[in-house]
């Protein structure tokens, strides 16, 4: 256990560097603030160091803190590591998630997804329904931004989250036999409700930009678009709600 009074501590310097995303993608580290949060990512092996005052970090004392490194930290150094006005004083620095496909569930792809409520919204409905992986293009949203974990509410360790070209992807899904499910406001797309989905197929659903929708060279790979029906007054749905209820109905086939 190691007790840091400096906001100019090299440690602590580096550790605040963790919340760039391009800081994040070459440590392939991340930050993570508050107890649930903190306790999930270490039933997956993932904590490298915590830091917190004395009392927050006794909360932790149920688990096996051994070989990981314990920093004792003061308010104003919590406060320049969180983005909550009111900080819990306890985080922890976690090593990247294992980017894995699993080829058996369906998959939700995300290309060029812009709002970190939606992306948390997503991860929250991928694990409720059984999508067990999300594959996102690279200028999707960055998975480890701290609004997206706050927003997944402790589902954030439950998904594969991997960072991908997606043409690649679409190429992998294809040769393991996924049907590729686009979404659109386009009325010459599938009704939700009209789709016959089967328990024995796989399926891949994407979710494109907020503003622009799916981009054009990953609509050519796509299988059919489906579309959510919804009262003439509502023009559309956020990304986030229309991903969830085509994955619920996918799920519930």
């Amino acid at each position: 256990m190691e007790y840091i009074t400096s906001l100019s501590n090299n440690k602590i310097k580096k550790i605040v560097k963790l919340k760039e995303a391009k800081v994040r993608k070459v440590e392939k580290k991340f930050l993570i603030e508050g107890k649930h949060l903190i306790e999930d990512a270490f039933k997956k092996g993932l904590v490298l160091t915590l830091l917190g005052s004395e009392e927050q970090l006794q909360t932790l004392s149920h688990l096996n803190t051994q070989n990981i490194e314990i920093l004792v930290i003061t308010n104003p150094i919590a406060e320049k590591l969180s983005d909550v006005v009111t900080s819990q004083n306890l985080f922890a620095v976690c090593q990247f998630l294992e980017q894995t496909i699993d080829l058996e569930h369906n998959i939700l792809i995300l290309d060029q997804l812009q709002n970190p409520g939606n992306l948390g919204t997503l991860i929250r409905s991928a694990a409720a329904f059984n999508f067990k992986t999300i594959i996102a293009s690279e200028n999707t949203v960055n998975f480890y931004n701290d609004k997206v974990l706050r927003s997944t509410q402790g589902n954030f360790f439950q998904v594969n989250l991997i960072n991908q070209n997606l043409i690649t992807t679409m190429e992998i899904l294809k040769n393991n036999n996924y049907q590729i499910i686009g979404t659109t406001l386009h009325q010459d797309a599938q009704m939700l409700n009209d789709v016959n989905w089967s328990r024995k197929s796989k399926y891949a659903l994407i979710i494109g930009n907020e503003a622009n929708g799916i981009s054009s060279q990953i609509s050519q790979l796509i299988d059919f678009n489906v579309l959510v029906e919804m009262d003439v007054q509502v023009e559309s749905l956020n990304a986030g709600v229309a991903g969830s209820l085509i994955m619920y109905n996918i799920q519930n086939c």
